[in-house]
């Protein structure tokens, strides 16, 4: 397979992500940074494939039934992210290219954590977020290792590729913050938006964290989250709304899909409809270039999101990626969950 390796500098890599931020849209600036953005992404495809291999056999070892998948990092995401996070640049940021494994239960995600951290690999492991000890404000919980790619491939040493590792209790939670973002047209994935969403879901990631037997907040002590829930509950009517925006999934024809190995979707808000279009293991730089020719296309157009991401099967993908299927059907599975124990 023809691996993309990465053609500028870093410091080129870092003008370039300067220049998308700052520079008007028909400056040659921006012109001129926009193929260097699409190389750099690109690049990381190779040494995320080495990880999701390295992920998928510990992650296996622990829960037959777990599932990894990959993706790259969409292209507004990242841009999202250079301008909110003071002092990032292009060129350092870590989660361009990302894998995830989903596990039964936090004991699982414990247990591979310790695994990973054990297992013999050339790999670098570069940094470790521990957001289930050490949760985020926003109720996000999971653990994330960065790892340097330092392979066989000299050209792609230095590479950043972000594992996160998650109980399905933990995915379900994330996968409700993302669907509501999307059709909300909220950042609520980057703690910003209605305040009565974020406490909606603070308080559920509470209740959740209860349910698997996570320490909690000290900050927490003496507040009745379960109360704050419901009282959040009763204003939103987060089950009649989460329905509303299910989407409709347009009909897969299993044989074109069979054999793929990477899928580009294209999710249309307005029309609630997914395209999906699958490519085969020796494919990655078209699927890749079919990626940035449509992010461009659809640059301007909010009603679209778009995203490559790699997975052993159509069914394993909408398992891993629900919320581009606006599958929130598990996280109100917990939430039913968490009434019954507070009956």
């Amino acid at each position: 397979m023809r691996w993309i390796e990465p053609a500028y500098s870093k410091e080129q890599v870092k003008k370039a992500g300067i220049n998308l931020i700052k520079a008007d849209l028909d400056s040659q600036e921006f012109i001129d940074a926009v193929p260097i953005f699409y190389n750099w992404r690109s690049s990381h495809a190779f040494p995320m494939q080495i990880m999701l291999d390295f992920l998928r056999k510990n992650a296996l070892r622990v829960d037959r039934e777990s599932f990894v998948v990959q993706r790259l990092k969409r292209s507004w995401s990242i841009m999202y992210k250079l301008v909110r996070e003071k002092g990032m640049s292009l060129n350092r940021m870590e989660d361009i290219a990302g894998c995830r494994a989903v596990l039964n239960d936090v004991e699982d995600v414990k247990q591979l954590y310790a695994n990973l951290k054990k297992s013999r690999t050339n790999q670098i492991l570069h940094r470790e977020r521990d957001y289930i000890s050490n949760p985020k404000n926003s109720g996000y919980r999971s653990v994330h290792l960065v790892y340097k790619y330092n392979g066989g491939r000299e050209k792609h040493h230095g590479l950043y590729v972000e594992l996160q590792l998650r109980s399905k209790i933990q995915h379900s939670w994330a996968t409700a913050v993302e669907v509501v973002g999307n059709f909300t047209k909220q950042a609520l994935k980057a703690s910003t938006g209605d305040k009565i969403w974020l406490d909606f879901f603070k308080y559920a990631s509470l209740e959740f964290a209860k349910l698997e037997k996570c320490p909690i907040d000290e900050s927490y002590e003496g507040i009745d989250t379960f109360k704050k829930l419901q009282e959040c509950d009763k204003v939103l009517d987060f089950k009649k709304r989460l329905s509303a925006f299910k989407v409709a999934v347009e009909t897969i024809d299993a044989r074109k899909s069979e054999g793929a190995r990477y899928y580009l979707l294209r999710l249309d808000l307005s029309k609630l409809v997914i395209n999906l279009k699958g490519f085969n293991k020796d494919q990655l730089e078209e699927a890749t270039q079919r990626y940035n020719e449509d992010e461009q296309k659809y640059s301007k157009d909010k009603s679209k999101d778009i995203v490559l991401v790699s997975a052993g099967s159509v069914r394993e993908l909408k398992k891993a990626y629900p919320n581009y299927f606006s599958d929130t059907e598990y996280f109100s599975k917990y939430i039913e969950m968490v009434y019954a124990a507070n009956q």
